[in-house]
Parts: C-alpha cells; structure tokens; sequence
C-alpha cells in the first residue's frame, strides 16, 4: 500500500497565499496601506464582516452577489472600503480585468475610490516614486492604473463617459449614486452592468442616502436590496460585528435579496456613527460644526444615512427675525453698495435690494440697507420704468459698487443702463453660482451675519421660500417658491446682492 506523501513546505506556502488572497479582509490587512497611520489597514469588527459576507463564494468558486450596496453615514470609512475591494480584485481576480471607479464628473472619480487605492500603493515602502511604480506590480498614470502581476487595469472615467460602453469589468465602483438623476448618468449605468462573459462580475455603490422622488436610480436599488430584502441576523452576518445585536437572532443593517442578487449593507440613524471618532468628544466637535452651516434635512441625510425630500423650508422665519438690527441709509453716504434686482413682467415682483459690508464685521457680515418691490396690478404687467429710475436715483444718491441682476428679464435695462454709465452692471448667472449664492444666504442667516429692519415685505418673501437642494453638491441649494403663488422676488435679490458684496474687495 503506498504511503501518501506530505505536502512540501513551497505547497504549504503556495495554498496559504492561495488562502489569504481569496479573503478580502486577510489580504488587505497585509497589503492595503491608509494615510491615516501608514501601515495596512486594520478593519473594525463590522467592516471585515459585511466584506467578507459581500464577497462569500458558492461551492462552484461563485461569488453570490452581482452588486453590492455599501451604504453609511459620511465620514463612515466608505471610500476606503471600495479601494480595498478595486485594488483586491485587481491583483486577484484573475488576467486581464476591466476595473472602474465611476463618479459623478472625473474629478470625483478620481478623488475616492481611485485614489484610495493609487495612495496605498504609493505608500508601501517599497514605491518607487522617480518611476511612479511599485516595483512588478504596479504601475501610476494620472487616470489608469495597471497590476503588473495580472495585467488588470483601473480607470477612472465619469458617469456620461461614452467611451467605455460595451465593455466588460469585473468589478465597477460607483461614488454616491444619489446625484446620478441624468439621463446619460442612468443609461450608463446600464452599460455597465455585470458582464454575463465575465466571471464573478460585479458592481459595488459606494453611497449615502439620497433624495425621494429624484434619486430614483439609488431608490430603486434600495427598495430591492433593503425594502424588499431579507434582513440578516447577528448570527448570520457574525455575532460580534455589530455591539447592539449580541444574540444570534438580532437584526442587523444588512440585508440580501437573493433573486436580485443584491447584498446591502444599509445602516442609518445615530447608532451608525460606529468609528470611535464619531462616538467621542471629536465627534461631538465635528458635528456640531456640520449643523452650524447645514439645514436639517441635510443634517440627516449625510451624517444620520436618512432619505429625505430635496426641498425643505429656506429658513425658520425664527432665525430671520433674530437678526433684527437695523442700519439705516443715511443720505450722502460714501458706504459702499450693492445692489441686486430680480424681476417678472406679471404674476411675480420686481425686487431691489441694497446691501453692504457690516461695520460690526466687514470681512463676513451683510446689513441689508433698503429694498423696495414692485407688484404687477391685477391683470397687467410692470412698468420697468419706476424700477430703473430707482436704480438711477440710488446710483446718484449712494457710492453703488455693483448692480447685479437676473439677465432673463433685465439684459436691456442692464445694457440701457451700462451704456448710460450708471453703475457696473453684472448679469448674475443662475446657474451654479446662483445656487452657491443662496446657500450662502442660508449660512449668513443661520450665523446671524445678517442684520435687517424687518422690513415686511422682505420677511413674507423670507418665509414664502423653499430650499432644493442641489443634486451635484451638498454645498448648494436653489430658493424656490413653497407655492406658485407665493412671492420670493426680495428673497432671490438678497442672495445675489450678498454674494457680489462679500465677494468684492470693498
């Protein structure tokens, strides 16, 4: 009877790597450098698990899943999980891969996943930075990265790029698929879907939550993976990723649907602040700081993972009234003015506002120094003419630096007046800069960097506002009606005259 041989010590070695390689979080503990200490990462007991869940295989060597949703408050670690698991497939996976980190614009695609993984490859000691290389195993171009051991590429391209449709990844990564609402956005992602040619092809959203009715492409995966998902148990998932859920039969935020082939790690709420930092005197700090300048509803959505609507009331009326304090326009004044207008022909007003620096904070403060309105008179349109002498009169009157104006009604008054030598006329963009301008409104109203007299008209223009936010940044919002009917003429001329006044040198 023959003897079976032992395994020699280069096999035992070979099947250990073998090993290592296929589990996630073992390879990245040995391989994936972090900025934040410079020596691979270390996961929490959460992360290892729900990567390990995410990227389980079958008896066949098949992963389960064809997308998997990672979904936490902002500041959660969520980029650097994804760059693990683009750097992991490429060195693993196999020859030749397709890999992706997808982001709204190319900036933000090369700015997360992608460069989670370029900065852990550029800090293992052995990077050769004269030659921007890890010495037979990677090699560093601005938008593209190459596994020299497997010959695997990572690119970093943008939602509405055109030039990768038909191909094939073995792995996509998606940054905040909330703002992907474009049409282009949402036939791309179908582009790239899973390659049916591909083994163990997947797609991997990296993301918080989003806004109802407008991020329908992130709703319809949530309501999938989560609304209609089985949620795991801490026995499941493994009893002791989650500290809330000790016994085996706890709930946990991840959550699977199999027909869909969809695993879902969605945890919101405050018990989703699970970085040490979050639960500290430092997260404290931090997000007092972040309800210091967002509203509620954004308050929620990024930092609690909450679906919410886009639109919410500008401000509370409370916080407009607190900034009473009144600075009146004496006649002769050399203070530098600005000047804002915002018009319709019929149904809306035509809006004046002046604003100048604070005396009490020049460098960040805005005193609202007068405004005037003008309404249409029922079933006719304004008359431009009381509006234009207006600005004449003040021009006269006052040192106005600027008129800044909404071209969509006022280019002739603007080129009228330009050509007469009025004042500087500056038609205002309302695109994004007008967003920038109103979400700057809302942060000097909330930091009461605004005093006003509490003019009537300006305060129903204030309280008749909604904010939208913008679905391209969380650091701008657009002021719209709360309904048709209602008047925010004042309220739109303020946001842009403020913006010109803290913007300018004066």
């Amino acid at each position: 009877m023959l003897e079976k041989s032992l395994p020699s010590l280069s096999q035992i070695q070979v099947e250990r790597k073998r090993r290592e390689q296929s589990d996630i979080v073992k390879w990245a503990e040995s391989n994936f450098y972090i900025k934040e200490t410079s020596q691979p990462i270390k996961f929490y007991n959460h992360q290892a698990a729900v990567l390990r869940y995410a990227f389980k295989r079958d008896v066949k060597g098949n992963f389960r899943f064809q997308t998997f949703i990672y979904s936490t408050p902002k500041k959660s670690g969520k980029t650097t999980i994804a760059g693990v698991a683009v750097r992991w497939a490429a060195e693993t996976w196999g020859k030749f891969n397709e890999i992706y980190c997808i982001g709204n614009d190319l900036e933000q695609a090369k700015e997360r996943s992608f460069k989670a993984v370029k900065t852990s490859i550029e800090l293992d000691p052995l990077f050769d930075r004269q030659h921007n290389q890890l010495p037979d195993k990677w090699s560093l171009a601005a938008e593209s990265m190459t596994c020299r051991a497997t010959g695997s590429k990572i690119k970093a391209i943008a939602a509405d790029y055109r030039g990768e449709a038909g191909s094939n990844p073995a792995l996509s990564v998606w940054t905040e698929l909330w703002g992907y609402i474009h049409e282009d956005a949402v036939r791309f992602w179908a582009e790239m879907a899973p390659s049916p040619i591909v083994k163990n092809s997947m797609r991997m959203i990296e993301t918080y939550a989003g806004f109802e009715g407008e991020s329908e492409l992130l709703w319809g995966l949530y309501q999938s993976g989560v609304l209609e998902g089985r949620q795991l148990t801490a026995g499941e998932i493994g009893l002791d990723a989650f500290e809330e859920s000790p016994n085996l039969d706890d709930k946990v935020p991840c959550y699977v649907n199999e027909a869909a082939g969809i695993f879902a790690y969605w945890d919101d709420g405050d018990q989703a602040h699970r970085m040490p930092w979050q639960r500290g005197e430092e997260g404290k700090r931090y997000y007092a700081s972040e309800s210091a300048t967002q509203t509620p509803n954004q308050m929620s959505r990024l930092h609690g993972n909450k679906w919410v609507s886009a639109e919410s009331s500008f401000v509370p009326i409370e916080w407009w009234d607190a900034c009473l304090n009144p600075l009146p326009l004496k006649v002769g004044e050399k203070t530098p003015l600005v000047i804002g207008l915002d018009a319709a022909v019929s149904g809306d007003c035509f809006a004046l506002m002046v604003v100048s620096r604070d005396p009490l904070n020049p460098k960040q403060g805005i005193a609202v120094r007068a405004c005037r309105v003008w309404t249409p008179p029922k079933g006719g349109k304004i008359d431009f003419v009381g509006p234009e002498e207006a600005v004449k009169e003040f021009c006269r009157l006052y040192n106005v630096i600027e008129c800044c104006y909404d071209p969509y009604q006022l280019y002739d008054m603007g080129t009228r007046l330009t050509k007469a030598g009025i004042c500087w006329m500056n038609s205002f963009d309302q695109g994004n800069k007008r967003m920038e301008a109103d979400k700057g409104l809302y942060d000097l109203i909330l930091q009461k960097r605004i005093r006003h007299d509490g003019n009537v008209d300006l305060r129903e223009h204030i309280a008749n506002a909604n904010a939208k936010q913008s679905t391209d940044a969380d650091t701008k919002m657009r002021i719209v009606k709360k309904a048709e009917s209602r008047k925010i003429d004042l309220c739109v001329a303020l946001s842009m005259a403020s913006f010109e006044c803290l913007r300018l040198s004066i």
